[in-house]
């Protein structure tokens, strides 16, 4: 499998921060030869230093990565994921933690959204905490594969309101949970396999809000992500797009295309 991948993140045209924080990492392993890991956090901007909040999750998951994650890569493929599952799972709490200790210190709250997949040969696994997404781009359509975590997706989900009137619901912003200021967090944790080339795309609200689906897939769809530098160009396409329309918000978006 070849791998290509790039971020891009801009503070947009209002906010002086960016509390935006992402990555992507690409290893190449003995037992199941290249596999990738990206995570894109977007800190929450009503509360205090949710650039400090992104940043902390990203780099914890980034030292998941470098240093337990190698220890598993000796395990057969169930056993890796099980074990891949509960760790991370205990990185999550232990992070949150943390960022409750610092804001307690000093007197204030501060959380992130949370979205990160894990790609190891065909399958992978989603793990998403909040509202950033993650969608799938094939050769014929982009389809989300995460489920927001957020009040307007729970008034879908209840009927309480239509799918297409989210996106203007007063509630729109309004987080289930996040990592820092939520006591107790569940990640929403989803399994799949990838079929065949495929571009994946982890964005946050400020990017996904005023692109959509058919945008992303005209410009990132594997067809279209001949080299890096073309996706780059591509994603800052995108994030034009969405400044055009009036985001105001932070814009990032995290990109792999996927060969097979």
């Amino acid at each position: 499998m070849e791998v290509k991948a790039c971020v891009f993140t801009d503070a947009g045209k209002v906010r002086k921060v960016n509390q935006d924080a992402a990555m992507i990492k690409v290893a190449g392993t003995r037992n199941y030869g290249r596999i990738s890991f990206a995570a894109l956090c977007d800190g929450m901007g009503g509360l205090s230093k949710g650039e400090v909040a992104s940043c902390k999750v990203i780099r914890a998951l980034e030292g998941w990565f470098l240093e337990e994650l190698p220890l598993m890569m000796d395990m057969d493929e169930d056993s890796l994921w099980e074990t891949a599952e509960k760790s991370l799972s205990r990185l999550i709490v232990r992070t949150g933690a943390d960022l409750r200790r610092y804001g307690r210190h000093r007197g204030i709250r501060l959380g992130t959204t949370l979205t990160a997949l894990l790609q190891i040969g065909r399958r992978y696994m989603t793990i998403n905490i909040g509202d950033s997404r993650i969608y799938l781009v094939d050769r014929k359509k982009a389809v989300q594969i995460t489920r927001d975590q957020s009040l307007v997706q729970d008034k879908v989900d209840r009927g309480v309101i239509a799918a297409g009137d989210a996106k203007t619901d007063t509630e729109r912003n309004v987080l289930m949970q996040c990592i820092g200021s939520s006591l107790e967090v569940k990640p929403d944790i989803r399994t799949g396999e990838l079929s065949g080339d495929t571009t994946i795309l982890l964005a946050s609200d400020g990017f996904w809000r005023k692109v959509r689906e058919d945008e992303m897939h005209d410009k990132l769809c594997p067809q279209m992500c001949v080299t890096v530098q073309d996706m780059l160009d591509e994603c800052k396409k995108l994030a034009d797009i969405a400044i055009s329309r009036k985001e105001q918000d932070n814009i990032s978006v995290a990109a792999l295309c996927m060969e097979m």
